[in-house]
């Protein structure tokens, strides 16, 4: 890690602004308790507060040595009080010599700096312990707020791992589905088979181009659910209809990619392909309180009723919704003994940021 006082210009400039209020302090002292002439006062601030300041710079690279997380406590203390004391007696003695060799003729001050030996170690070592307990802060700050990034980033990439395998488990399950349909008709109606196989490659181009887009358009999603429902209808014929009721402003709002197939799935399987009757879709969606509700539901056969809960699909969307929004109550379910809706909450994704 670079030293955070020289490449950080806002840090530097604290830096500097503390090392002026030690020089401004120092020079009061002198200046006004002890009224040596302001030429004195300015040199010996000036030269002890120069001193500081270099070598301070240089303490961070102790402390980076001597890390806590790597050494016992005490340790750590007497390593601080041999080299603590070495560079305050190194600060101490290089001004006592400077000061001595410029104001050698000046006797009183001459005096003066022997006898403030004492009280310039003490207040060099405050110093010191003063610029290590910072440096460790910093040091400290900078290793969690590091360690909270590599959280985020692993948690987003554990969240995105997930996804992608509840994403993984749609695509099989619609394409055994779909190949089985196919396989039915070749027998008996090619010419339906090979309009039934077209459809599925395209649907498949769909998924395989937008896999990647973990959210898409409302109405780009029914598009691609149109696609899935055209297959179906080849092999279904009259028994099945699809009908919508959308807002037209609900068409741009953003869901999860792939989220609403599986409930389609089901109603087919559950609905169409388990009745001899005609079996009719219904897709219904409003804005509630700025939220997307989506509701589709079918009738069915009321002997299938007992076969109807939540499956791997549902299991799976309910998952999904979970891991985008942070919610395991936007999916409900609703059934009676004719019927079978699934409703899905979509929160507005602004209100979600502002509430976080």
């Amino acid at each position: 890690m670079l030293n955070p006082i020289v490449s950080n210009k806002r840090h530097f400039l604290i830096y500097v602004m503390s090392m002026g209020f030690i020089f401004l302090a120092h020079f009061i002292i002198l200046y006004f308790f002890f009224n040596f002439p302001i030429e004195i006062s300015l040199v010996d601030s000036g030269i002890y507060c120069a001193m500081i300041f270099l070598l301070g710079i240089g303490i961070w690279y102790i402390v980076q040595y001597l890390t806590i997380s790597e050494q016992k406590y005490h340790l750590i203390l007497a390593d601080h009080l041999v080299t603590g004391g070495i560079l305050v007696l190194i600060w101490l003695f290089s001004g006592f010599y400077v000061l001595s060799w410029i104001f050698t003729e000046n006797d009183e001050y001459i005096t003066f700096l022997n006898q403030s030996m004492p009280w310039r170690f003490v207040y060099l070592i405050m110093v010191y312990a003063l610029l290590v307990m910072v440096y460790y802060l910093i040091n400290y700050y900078s290793q969690f707020h590091e360690k909270v990034v590599q959280e985020v980033e692993l948690k987003q990439a554990i969240q995105q791992s997930e996804l992608n395998m509840l994403k993984s488990q749609i695509n099989p399950h619609f394409l055994f589905n779909s190949l089985n349909s196919i396989h039915s008709l070749i027998m008996t109606d090619p010419d339906k088979a090979g309009e039934m196989l077209m459809g599925l490659s395209d649907f498949l181009r769909y998924t395989v181009r937008n896999n990647h887009n973990e959210k898409v358009s409302l109405k780009k999603e029914m598009n691609n659910i149109e696609k899935y429902l055209d297959i179906e209808k080849i092999r279904f014929g009259s028994r099945l209809i699809i009908e919508e009721e959308i807002n037209e402003a609900c068409l741009e709002r953003q869901i999860p990619n792939m989220i609403l197939q599986p409930i389609y799935e089901n109603a087919i399987k559950h609905g169409v392909n388990e009745s001899t009757d005609t079996v009719t879709i219904t897709t219904k969606c409003t804005n509630v309180c700025g939220n997307l509700r989506i509701s589709i539901g079918n009738n069915y056969s009321p002997g299938n009723i007992s076969r109807r809960g939540k499956g791997l699909g549902l299991e799976n969307i309910i998952k999904r919704l979970k891991l985008h929004y942070k919610r395991s109550d936007l999916l409900e379910i609703e059934k009676s003994s004719f019927y079978f809706t699934v409703h899905i909450t979509i929160p507005n994704v602004e209100s979600i940021k502002h509430e976080s």
